[in-house]
């Protein structure tokens, strides 16, 4: 293990708490230590006149830009962009489905994939620890381990393997297209793929599926983003890395419908039906029809397995980004888990095993449609919708846009400011209310679950829900003083609570709700 103690200071235009535009820059001082290509860091900022901005405590950081970027790529880029995507895609009006998918993609997906990656590299900790701004809603980060404890099976992010298994499907998706397009039928069902119908666009479920799409398909709520943000140095360039791996994730979702839909002409030539009797959604497509247009193919074997390793390693990455938010929030929440942080990676992960070999029973395809139905339907999109509204109404957007510019330099345009505050709560309210409206109780195939299986799912679904009134009741019960002390201490941040004590409380001006 090597040591090198780093200081380096900076002086930069326009932090919060200097006299004006053009005060100084806090100073930076890093003490970097590196082992086995992994830097951990021990840093403070300090303003000119002394004062500690963030803790000193011990961190690991990312040791090259390209492993996080790799993580989060790996992590939002699962099953779902090669079965779901594409399926949707050619369901509602081919092409036509990118208006309102781009459209949606640009409001909402976006600013809140933005929001959460300045989140977490801002405050340095995971989904648990960043509510010191707003102590109230500090229940949406216990929601996001449950929803993550339903959905993983993994073991902490090694950078190593992340090179391998969020690169490896791209490999495995261009020698796939190479074959696909020489398979008979395969141009057919090109063009049944990327076929526009904009009559389609009038069907307000279109737009439903596109928004859900969106919602799901980013990974934002999770606090995968905030856990994997929290290890990268404060001033890394958060708003490009949004930019690059949303887009990279849509991209990746619409090149993969080629795969797909190469082989689904192929089989739908080959079986002489139509192409939608062939192509359905959810696992059955990458775990049935798929593999059945492999297994006509001469060398079945090889590309057997060459596919199956393409789905083995978008679904190792995305389980290891769902583990890593799990582990970091808790041992960031629990301070005397850093000392143990290997037995307790060996606790979560066992425990999380052992659960989940009831999806790999003999009905155990029930209990994972089950899962997949409740988990991370509703109260994925309850769980952002209180994360937006905590951050840019109570905690404001004006103030979050000082932090992101105190660490990149640079304000968010007015375009993100009102996309957090006004747009994407909306767009969120909307697509919770549209989701309890249109709920169909969940099937496999022709079977349709009985009304236990129904209750228990929602059961699974509001315990993580139910996280958040929960945790708030109990955060204004605990804290001092009257009504209104308590409700000041709960929605101001922790490194203010200073100044309730003085009377001088943010939230209850005015001009506080208003700013933009």
């Amino acid at each position: 293990m090597s040591e090198l103690t780093h200081m380096s200071s900076a002086m930069a235009p326009g932090t919060p708490g200097t006299p004006g535009p053009a005060g100084p820059r806090e100073v930076e001082l890093v003490l970097v230590k590196e082992k086995n290509g992994v830097q951990l860091t021990s840093s403070a900022l300090v303003s000119p006149s002394g004062q500690t901005h963030r803790s000193g405590e011990e961190r690991e950081t990312w040791g090259k830009k390209i492993d996080f970027l790799l993580s989060v790529i790996g992590f939002a880029v699962d099953l779902a962009n090669v079965w779901r995507f594409p399926y949707l895609c050619y369901k509602n009006g081919g092409g036509a489905f990118l208006v309102p998918y781009l459209f949606f993609m640009v409001i909402a997906g976006m600013p809140l994939f933005y929001m959460e990656l300045a989140l977490g590299q801002y405050n340095r900790e995971g989904a648990a620890g960043v509510w010191k701004i707003c102590p109230i809603f500090k229940g949406t980060s216990y929601f996001s381990y449950l929803l993550m404890w339903y959905m993983c099976v993994s073991v902490r992010v090694c950078v190593q393997v992340v090179w391998i298994t969020a690169t490896m499907p791209y490999v495995v998706l261009v020698v796939l297209l190479l074959r696909g397009v020489t398979l008979p039928g395969a141009i057919d069902g090109i063009k049944a793929y990327l076929s526009v119908d904009f009559l389609r666009l009038c069907d307000a479920q279109v737009w439903i599926e596109a928004a859900t799409q969106i919602c799901f398909s980013l990974g934002v709520g999770f606090g995968v983003l905030i856990a994997f943000s929290s290890y990268n140095k404060f001033s890394n360039n958060c708003y490009r890395d949004a930019i690059i791996t949303s887009s990279i994730n849509s991209l990746t979702s619409f090149f993969s419908g080629f795969v797909i839909f190469s082989f689904l002409g192929y089989m739908s030539q080959k079986h002489n039906v139509a192409l939608d009797k062939v192509a359905t959604d959810g696992p059955g497509l990458v775990f049935i029809i798929y593999p059945e247009a492999i297994a006509t193919l001469p060398g079945s074997s090889v590309w057997a397995v060459i596919f199956f390793i393409m789905l083995l390693t978008l679904g190792i990455d995305s389980a290891m980004g769902g583990m890593e938010s799990v582990i970091t929030g808790l041992i960031d929440e629990f301070k005397f888990l850093h000392k143990h942080r290997e037995l307790f990676t060996l606790f979560i992960v066992v425990s999380t095993f052992l659960i989940s070999l009831i999806c790999v029973t003999n009905g155990g395809i029930y209990v994972f449609t089950l899962l997949d139905h409740f988990a991370a339907g509703t109260s994925i999109l309850f769980g952002v919708l209180i994360e937006a509204v905590g951050i840019a109404w109570f905690y404001g957007v004006d103030r979050f846009s000082d932090d992101i510019q105190e660490m990149i330099g640079q304000r968010p345009g007015l375009y993100w400011r009102l996309c957090w505050k006004f747009v994407s709560p909306c767009f969120l309210l909307f697509m919770v209310v549209v989701s309890f409206a249109t709920f169909n109780p969940p099937k496999y195939g022709s079977y349709y679950f009985p009304t236990w299986a129904t209750m228990l799912g929602w059961c699974l679904s509001i315990s993580s829900m139910i996280m958040v009134p929960l945790y708030a009741i109990y955060k204004f019960c605990s804290l001092p003083g009257s009504f209104c002390d308590k409700l000041a201490y709960a929605i101001t941040p922790e490194t203010e609570h200073h100044l309730v004590e003085r009377g001088e409380v943010r939230q209850f001006t005015l001009h506080h709700w208003l700013v933009v």
